[in-house]
């Protein structure tokens, strides 16, 4: 019996077996695995397109004309027609587009200078140092004014003084070195303009402070012709420094009017070379030098004709005699003498 039951279990069991291993195996499903290493083909950024870059127009068309600068913070009507008159002319001359603007001060005109936006100026001294030391500008012209195309400095003392005068009459020019003559102004007091001054202040203290010459603080005077009669009068200071070359201070009305003995009483110890070039003319180096010939060369014709040095004139509210030429290392000795001093340019503007 116990051996039938257990027939009976190996059968069933076999009979198991049997119907698992005909049966159709079950699927495995796939597990998700998220792979961090794997970009999504729709978060990718799509490659920019090129930004289109306009080509600028060529220098001297009606879209991008040359441009001359004036200082001129309120230009009378005449000044403004002298522009439009010039720059037409230069337009016609070089079959190019010239146009003129006027800017309130400097600064405003640098700024234009640093954007590119002006090619050509008219400088004085001081605005044209200050452009070039930033490479804006490189001199082309200077104007004649009263005959000369730079001035200097001549320094003044009382006859009384019995100072040495190391000036000839004759010629206009120094009879020795400044360290020679201006060392009698050794610990004495000058009486000067005023700081935005280069003959009047600066050019003056340069030239002291270069041959190391002490001298006490100076008085300031504001006008030529107040520190003329502060030296004339005594007591005050003990020498001057006005312009000279150009002309001679003590020669004008406002002086001679009250001091009729002022040549006499007021004598040149010592004169200066011309260090200190008249307004000058100056164009970018955005424009290609056989351009810059060109117009240079125009403005120097113009002013040969008294038709053209009117226009000039007027233009700058300035009288001009003619042009000349005039590179940028005609300033050396004017940098090299503001060197020696603690003068800021930038202090120096009007």
């Amino acid at each position: 019996m116990r051996t039938h039951k257990g027939h009976i279990l190996s059968l069933m069991l076999l009979s198991i077996l049997l119907f698992t291993a005909c049966s159709p195996a079950i699927e495995s499903r796939p597990t998700a695995v998220i792979s961090y290493g794997t970009r999504n083909p729709l978060l990718i950024t799509a490659t920019p397109m090129p930004t289109f870059t306009p080509t600028p127009a060529p220098l001297g068309s009606a879209n991008n004309p040359i441009v001359m600068g004036l200082i001129a913070e309120n230009p009378p009507q005449t000044q403004l027609d002298a522009l439009q008159e010039l720059t037409a002319q230069l337009s016609a001359f070089l079959q190019m587009s010239v146009t003129g603007k006027f800017f309130p001060d400097y600064l405003t005109l640098e700024a234009a200078l640093q954007k590119q936006q002006v090619h050509l100026a008219w400088l004085e001294p001081v605005e044209y140092l200050l452009a070039s030391e930033k490479g804006l500008l490189s001199s082309q012209l200077v104007s004649n004014h009263l005959g000369v195309s730079a001035y200097g400095v001549q320094f003044l003392a009382h006859k009384d003084s019995n100072l040495i005068s190391y000036y000839d009459v004759g010629t206009g020019k120094a009879t020795a070195d400044a360290a020679t003559a201006l060392a009698q102004f050794s610990g004495m007091r000058p009486c000067l303009t005023q700081t935005k001054s280069l003959a009047g202040y600066w050019i003056p203290l340069a030239y002291l402070a270069q041959n190391n010459i002490p001298t006490q603080e100076p008085v300031l005077a504001y006008t030529y012709s107040a520190a003329m009669r502060a030296v004339y009068i005594k007591g005050i200071c003990d020498f001057t420094a006005t312009y000279a070359i150009a002309s001679d201070p003590r020669t004008s009305s406002e002086v001679i009017g009250d001091l009729p003995d002022a040549l006499d009483r007021l004598p040149i110890i010592w004169i200066s070379p011309a260090v200190i070039p008249n307004l000058n003319f100056s164009a970018s180096s955005q424009l290609p030098l056989p351009l810059t010939v060109q117009i240079s060369d125009y403005l120097l014709q113009l002013g040969r004709s008294d038709s053209g040095r009117a226009l000039l004139s007027e233009l700058n509210q300035y009288e001009i005699a003619g042009l000349e030429a005039l590179p940028d290392d005609a300033y050396s000795d004017l940098r090299e003498l503001l060197a020696a001093t603690d003068a800021r340019l930038i202090d120096l503007l009007p």
